[in-house]
């Protein structure tokens, strides 16, 4: 028994000690150990002695290394701070590195999509026609939809694109949130994603908006084109809440939000003649047109985006007004040009193929175009620190 606890104190005392002898500094110069009553290379029970100082001089010099003067440039806390900032992006981008089998499987199933989607609407188009159901304008569109295939196709493309892009910016946004929440301790990435997701159901109702119309945009009144104006204006309220909440702007949101209810059935009512234009208030007259209906929509979704960016310039700095030329500005220019190739029941054959051209433009130049370079502004944000803000 007394041997076995000898044993057991000479084991315990080899465990803490090593030989005596030079060691290497963090910066490559050899050192001598520090003179204490522990310097020596045996220990009283004669076994070889740890020696610590090798670890005490490496951090002795790290911390001069951080605590060095401003006069010598090539050792200061903000190198230091900058370099590890650098590797900790480096390690973290090879890590969530986009693999190329699973880039090359979302291209797959978005193709995959929209041809199956091209058939289904065609097969739809043909029942609904041959069971005697569809308007003129309907049986106009099913047959352009079918004489332009190609078109056709990535008019639906473009469409199925945001079910990618949206979750792609929702990452993003995660992946830096710790890191903006330190400069900027207002921003709240779940209502910004929270943004994304609302942003993403108005484009599927739309989806859906565009099969009942067989592809062919026209500017008319419609429930799921509704459904589509109210989560996209309600997602820009949230997006913009996500940069900083504000009590004021939200009741002017609410306003907005408020205005579409009441004007879109209205609108839709007298489209669809369920109300009479003459019982409506003068300054309600300009829904008799439908081209310039929807324009108080337009402008309720670019009051709330100027808020947007407004407030994203105090994290993402002027480039943030480039997500506005290309969400708005770019967007609008493209659906005004679109309202001029809408059907036209006094001229019903004159269908152009520009309607589906500039369909297309207006939602990758415009909408994709515009949350994708918002997503970049996310993913390329570098903190106050080292960007050099105060």
């Amino acid at each position: 028994m007394k041997l076995a606890l000898i044993s057991c104190l000479l084991s315990s005392a080899q465990a803490f000690t090593t030989p005596h002898g030079a060691v290497y500094s963090a910066t490559g110069h050899t050192t001598t150990s520090a003179t204490s009553k522990y310097a020596g290379t045996h220990s009283i029970l004669g076994q070889p002695r740890k020696d610590n100082t090798a670890l005490f001089a490496q951090s002795q010099d790290k911390m001069n290394m951080l605590n060095t003067r401003a006069g010598s440039p090539d050792r200061t806390v903000e190198l230091y701070a900058a370099t590890t900032m650098d590797d900790a992006v480096a390690i973290s981008q090879e890590k969530d590195a986009f693999p190329t089998s699973v880039a090359a499987l979302g291209g797959f199933a978005l193709v995959t999509f929209s041809g199956v989607a091209l058939k289904l609407q065609e097969y739809l188009n043909k029942s609904t026609i041959a069971a005697g159901g569809a308007s003129p304008s309907y049986t106009k569109f099913a047959q352009f939809f079918e004489d332009h295939e190609a078109l056709s196709f990535l008019l639906i493309l473009t469409h199925a694109l945001p079910f990618v892009l949206m979750p792609y910016t929702m990452k993003q946004i995660a992946d830096k949130s710790d890191m903006i929440k330190e400069d900027h301790p207002e921003f709240n990435p779940f209502i910004m994603q929270l943004a994304m997701a609302c942003t993403t159901f108005g484009l599927s109702l739309e989806f859906g908006w565009h099969v009942a119309d067989s592809w062919y945009y026209d500017n008319n009144f419609h429930v799921l084109n509704f459904g589509f104006y109210f989560f996209l204006i309600s997602s820009f309220a949230l997006w913009a809440d996500g940069f900083k909440s504000n009590l004021k702007m939200d009741a002017v949101f609410g306003g907005i939000l408020l205005l579409s209810t009441i004007l879109y059935p209205l609108g839709a009512g007298v489209e669809c003649w369920a109300i009479q234009l003459d019982t409506l208030p003068d300054f309600l007259q300009f829904l008799e047109k439908t081209s310039v209906a929807k324009i108080p929509l337009y402008i309720g979704l670019t009051a709330t985006f100027v808020s947007i960016s407004v407030r994203g310039v105090e994290i993402f700095g002027k480039d943030m007004w480039k997500v506005f030329g290309l969400s708005v500005g770019v967007n609008l220019a493209f659906i005004f040009a679109l309202a001029n190739y809408a059907y036209d029941s006094s001229d019903p054959d004159n269908l152009s193929q520009l309607n589906y051209i500039l369909h297309i433009c207006h939602d990758v130049l415009g909408t994709e175009a515009g949350v994708f370079y918002f997503s970049q502004l996310v993913r390329n944000y570098q903190p106050k620190s080292l960007s050099g803000s105060a």
